[in-house]
């Protein structure tokens, strides 16, 4: 589908978005409550093996002096969950949809789009809560909030790229779902949510923690959120590039397999 086409039917990419905001706690009690309690009930195990179990000592904020393990681990928890998330159910939304593909002609990343901006809406509110204990906490944060959204914004293109290209290969190789269960946990524990780079003692992998897909964006929100300093000017320009990079292969690789959505399913 064309930019035109795309932008013709953004009526259609609100709908979608707003459906997903609205189904996506129908039913439940605590409703949007799960949000925030997902999170923390991580926080909670991960503090207790951290700190009980491991007596080991939180890492220091720099410039910041912030010494609290909980909101380290939810710095760096917050987006890695927004991605990890938005991934898993862009996957099934393309299959999920399959009558709406077959019956209507709209352009099909917008079913992924309106994943990936609810995701968004859900990843502001955890923000705002973690700015508030942050604040409690000693952290002057406010003033870094700011250039937490650029940062959000690069995220939200390099989670969105890819989206599309798993929910395209999802509808032709069902495997392509098992396989991102196994590889959304190896890129967990290769973020430094639950530790710092400099705990590991092999060059590479220290490297790759730091500067990786999934730690680099760990830790841009780790030096802004919990150390108050501004990300260095490489990495920024890795942000960008793996954003700009997967978004662009992303898109390329859905708008191929896209026009044999409907005859496959």
């Amino acid at each position: 589908m064309s930019l035109r086409n795309a932008v013709a039917h953004r009526n259609l990419l609100y709908l979608l978005t707003l459906k997903e905001l609205r189904t996506r706690y129908r039913k439940s009690v605590l409703g949007w409550t799960w949000s925030l309690l997902n999170p923390l009930s991580q926080m909670l195990i991960f503090s207790f093996l951290f700190l009980v179990v491991f007596k080991a000592e939180p890492p220091i904020g720099d410039p910041s002096g912030l010494q609290a393990f909980p909101l380290y681990f939810l710095a760096g928890l917050l987006p890695f969950q927004f991605f990890s998330i938005s991934v898993t159910t862009a996957m099934g939304v393309v299959e999920g949809n399959a009558s709406l593909i077959k019956k209507v002609s709209f352009p099909h990343e917008h079913l992924v789009w309106s994943v990936v901006l609810a995701q968004v809406i859900t990843l502001l509110i955890e923000i705002a809560v973690l700015a508030i204990a942050l604040l409690l906490a000693g952290s002057m944060v406010l003033p870094w909030l700011v250039v937490v959204l650029p940062l959000i914004g690069l995220l939200m293109l390099f989670t969105t790229g890819l989206a599309l290209a798993l929910s395209a290969a999802n509808v032709f190789f069902r495997d392509i779902n098992y396989l991102w269960g196994i590889a959304a946990q190896l890129l967990f524990y290769a973020s430094p949510i639950i530790y710092t780079p400099d705990v590991i003692d092999i060059d590479a992998l220290r490297w790759f923690t730091s500067w990786g897909p999934t730690g680099a964006f760990v830790r841009a929100f780790h030096e802004v959120l919990y150390d108050n300093r501004m990300p260095s000017p490489e990495r920024w320009g890795l942000l960008v590039v793996y954003s700009v990079g997967l978004f662009a292969f992303g898109s390329w690789f859905f708008g191929r397999l896209s026009p044999k959505f409907a005859e496959e399913m």
